[in-house]
C-alpha cells in the first residue's frame, strides 16, 4: 500500500515546476552551498571512525550549527543546557548508538531522548539527516507545516513538536516516498525533501481562514521551547521548568539583571489543557517572589477567556499582574524571530569561535 494518497502525490508535482524554476535562483544556490558545507563538517564530526575523538568544543560547534537553533543569539546557552542536564560520556556514547547501533531506529532513537536531556527533535533530527541523508529526515515546524500543506495530516503527526522512535520511522518512510518523486532516477536524498519543504512552507502561500478559530490546539513543550528561544535572542536569560518560589515550578522564566534594580523575573505558564484552578495557584505561589515583575498565560483564545473569568473574583493585585498571550503569537514571533537571525547571521557582524 502507498504512503501517499493519489492527492497528495499530485500536490507535490504541482509544486516541482516552480521548485525546481527557483532552484536557479541566487538565494537557492546559496542555500544548496550551505547544506553542503553543513553536511562535510558533520559528517567530519560524526563519522563513525572519528565520534569517539569528539570533542567538548567539537559538541559546541555541533550545535551552534543546526538550524533548529537559529533563534539563540547565545548558541552557548543551548550547549550548557545539554552538558549540564547530560554527562558529556553518555552524550557521546548515545550519538554513537543513536547513529551506528544495530537496534531498529525506533529504539535507538527513544533511549536517545531518554538518556539525553536538554535537546528537542528538531536539533537531533537535523544531526541524523546530515550524517545519513539517504536514511533519516529532519522534523521541525517548518517541515511539519509544508507535510500539512501537502495534505499528510492524517497520515503523519503534523501536530506533534515530539514523536516517539516508531513515528519517526514513518516520517522517513513518508519521506522517501517524496524524493522518489522529485528525484525518481536517484537515490533517497531526504535533506534535498527538506530544501522542498522549506520551499513549500516559505514560498506557497496556505488558504487564508475566513473564521478566527479559538479553540486550537497547539504543543505544550514546542512553546516552552519557543518562549525559551525568544528570551534568549531579546538578551534574557531564559530558562525552562525554573522553580521561582516555594511550591511554584513554572514552565518559563526570563530573568534580566539591572545595575540597580537588581534582579527582574518573567514568568510564563503554558496552559494547553487540564486544572485552570491549579494554574492559577502556581501563579499566586509564584507571585510570592518580590523580583517576578509579570505572570504571563500563554493559551489559545477560548482558554483565555476561561481564565479570564476565573480570575475575575481574585484580588487586584494578583489580577493587575496578569498577561495573556496567544500560542498561536508565539509561534509567529518565533517563526519571524529565526527569519531574522538566520538575516543577521549572513552579516557575519559577530564571527562564531
Amino acid at each position: 500500500m502507498s504512503l501517499l494518497t493519489e492527492q497528495v502525490k499530485n500536490n507535490i508535482k504541482s509544486f516541482l515546476p516552480k521548485f525546481q524554476e527557483w532552484l536557479k535562483s541566487d538565494e537557492a544556490k546559496q542555500f544548496i552551498e550551505e547544506r553542503n558545507n553543513k553536511e562535510k563538517e558533520t559528517i567530519r564530526l560524526l563519522d563513525e571512525a572519528n565520534i569517539g575523538k569528539l570533542t567538548e568544543l567539537d559538541f559546541r560547534q555541533l550545535i551552534a550549527s543546526l538550524w533548529a537553533y537559529t533563534g539563540f543569539t547565545n548558541k552557548d546557552y543551548v550547549a550548557d543546557r545539554i552538558l549540564k542536564s547530560t554527562d558529556f560520556s553518555t552524550i557521546k556514547s548515545e550519538l554513537k548508538n543513536l547513529l551506528y547501533g544495530d537496534k531498529p531506529l525506533s529504539i535507538r532513537y527513544d533511549e536517545f531522548f531518554e538518556k539525553v536531556k536538554g535537546i528537542g527533535p528538531a536539533g537531533v533530527t537535523e544531526i541524523l539527516a546530515f550524517v545519513k541523508k539517504d536514511q533519516y529526515g529532519i522534523w521541525n515546524d517548518k517541515s511539519r507545516k509544508a507535510l500539512k500543506m501537502l495534505g499528510l495530516e492524517e497520515k503523519l503527526p503534523v501536530e506533534k513538536y515530539k514523536i516517539s522512535g516508531s513515528e519517526y520511522e514513518l516520517v522517513n518512510d513518508v519521506l522517501k516516498s517524496i524524493s522518489k518523486i522529485i528525484k525518481p532516477e536517484e537515490e533517497y536524498d531526504l535533506i534535498f525533501v527538506d530544501f522542498f519543504l522549506y520551499y513549500i512552507v516559505t514560498y506557497i502561500p496556505e488558504k487564508e481562514v475566513a473564521i478566527e478559530i479559538e479553540d486550537y490546539s497547539f504543543d505544550h513543550d514546542e512553546i516552552v521551547d519557543m518562549l525559551v528561544e525568544i528570551g534568549n535572542g531579546l538578551g534574557f536569560e531564559a530558562e525552562s521548568e525554573k522553580l521561582i518560589a516555594k511550591g511554584a515550578r513554572v514552565d518559563v522564566v526570563w530573568q534580566a539583571k539591572i545595575a540597580n534594580l537588581g534582579i527582574l523575573n518573567y514568568v510564563f505558564e503554558v496552559h494547553r489543557a487540564g486544572s485552570i484552578d491549579s494554574l492559577i495557584l502556581n501563579l499566586q505561589r509564584a507571585k510570592n517572589n518580590p523580583t517576578v515583575q509579570k505572570l504571563v498565560i500563554v493559551a489559545n483564545k477560548k482558554n483565555i477567556n476561561k481564565i479570564k473569568e476565573e480570575v475575575e473574583s481574585l484580588s487586584e493585585d494578583f489580577r493587575k499582574s496578569l498577561v495573556f498571550f496567544e500560542a498561536k503569537d508565539v509561534e509567529k514571533i518565533a517563526e519571524l524571530w529565526r527569519e531574522l537571525s538566520s538575516i543577521l547571521s549572513k552579516l557575519e557582524l559577530v564571527k562564531s569561535f
